[in-house]
């Protein structure tokens, strides 16, 4: 793709404002304090509260149940997670008793459009690696307070499926906060599409699966080749230094396999086409973003790459062969993905309903521990952020849900969620939302 010298002028200004400036973000802010119903010690007034919380049950989903068990969060993270007679209360902090709930991680989206402005698609050209997300995101925006309404504290916010490479992707949190608050990562992922959506009828290259091969091909080679010289260059092995490409300077971290490619790619075929070309090939680390249709028959081979299926929006689908409706999710899981979750790619089924994609999971025979496993540390190992993010561990992100129950039976629902240690929906104090 060419860009012309004023059009080239403007994104290198632009590029180089925040350029590197975003690689890691701070935690997100509230100015509210959590609930100290029952509090044994003073509340808190730091901005990252010392919290005991205490609930009927925990899920960490890393390990068994803990039954009455306790949460001890100081200074934004998890310090200790265990059972009430094994974890003792240090003075000064504050607890918050829900002895009659759930807690659980916060729910991660691997797949989401909610994040920003809703500017996704740039149409011009298939192949887009100069665009990116982070420029337009929005903190806690109406859609994302209602997705923390439905448990939701992680978010994917990626470009549109309109081109085969819409640009970089950023992961966030989805509470309050300036983008560099929220921000856990940018960039987070790169954003590739293969056939449906960015399938065209005017007749240029890339108007079918063909060609949309070629220029994908085409522009990560350009990439490669590009954190080639500048890997060459670093490790000492040339003096020539190469010239700054700020269209392909993104490509560092994805061909360092510090990020994944996330790719919108659906049914048997077109998943073939993405394990050879985006794994085989390119060497990347991807992870599929859709999965559906009859994707589940090539298991075998995804299996092979240990490549991790966050699949959706579609749950389910006819099966010709034997005329019954199949649950893909659960056929995934029948043939052996251990790396699986679910997505809403949100506005397309709204961003606090991740949940319910797990619920029809399980009915149609997703196992319900794997199924919270596939909403919180499975998109986490995916997306490369289970260091920070995905269970309730010590020294994680203290990003904690409480439910009336199992999120995965549609009739109990979120009390109270804390995002880094700080409460920033409660129904106690606000109105309830989802």
């Amino acid at each position: 793709m060419m860009v012309n010298h004023r059009n080239q002028r403007i994104l290198i200004t632009a590029l180089l404002t925040v350029l590197g400036g975003l690689s890691t973000a701070a935690h997100a802010q509230d100015e509210r304090a959590p609930d100290s119903s029952g509090a044994a010690a003073a509340p808190q007034t730091s901005e990252k509260p010392k919290l005991a919380i205490k609930v009927g049950k925990v899920l960490t989903c890393v390990g068994k149940p803990i039954v009455n068990g306790i949460i001890l969060v100081s200074e934004g993270k998890i310090e200790a997670v265990g059972t009430q007679k094994d974890v003792a209360v240090p003075e000064g902090y504050t607890i918050v008793d829900h002895s009659d709930s759930f807690a659980m991680p916060g729910l991660i989206e691997a797949h989401s459009h909610v994040g920003g402005s809703g500017d996704l698609n740039e149409m011009v050209y298939q192949t887009n690696p100069e665009l990116r997300t982070w420029d337009q995101i929005i903190p806690h925006n109406d859609q994302l307070k209602v997705a923390i309404a439905g448990g939701v504290t992680t978010v994917c916010f990626i470009p549109g499926s309109g081109t085969n490479m819409g640009g970089w992707g950023a992961l966030l949190k989805t509470g309050p906060g300036k983008p560099e608050d929220v921000i856990i990562r940018a960039p987070g992922v790169l954003k590739i599409a293969q056939s449906g959506n960015p399938e065209r009828r005017g007749g240029e290259v890339g108007s079918g699966r063909m060609g949309m091969n070629h220029v994908i091909r085409q522009q990560l080679e350009l990439g490669m080749l590009y954190v080639r010289e500048w890997d060459r260059f670093e490790s000492g092995q040339t003096d020539v230094k190469p010239d700054v490409n700020l269209r392909l300077e993104y490509f560092k971290p994805l061909f360092r396999r510090e990020i994944p490619v996330v790719v919108h790619t659906q049914a048997y075929q077109v998943v073939q086409s993405t394990l050879r070309i985006l794994h085989d090939e390119m060497n990347l680390r991807v992870v599929i973003d859709h999965g559906t249709f009859d994707s589940y028959k090539i298991s075998e081979e995804i299996i092979k790459r240990d490549i991790p299926v966050m699949a959706g929006p579609r749950g389910f689908r006819y099966e010709p062969e034997d005329g019954q409706i199949k649950g893909i999710v659960a056929e995934y899981a029948k043939r052996g993905v251990v790396a699986l979750g679910v997505n809403t790619d949100a506005p397309v089924i709204p961003q606090e309903e991740l949940f319910f994609q797990a619920s029809m999971a399980v009915r149609y025979g997703w196992e319900e521990e794997k199924a919270l496993r596939g909403l919180t540390i499975e998109p986490a190992k995916a997306l490369m952020i289970a260091d920070r993010v995905g269970s309730l561990e010590a020294g994680k992100d203290a990003d904690i849900v409480i439910s009336t129950g199992s999120i995965i039976d549609p009739r109990n629902y979120v009390k109270q969620v804390f995002i880094d240690g700080k409460s920033v929906y409660d129904i106690k104090k606000d109105r309830r939302r989802f």
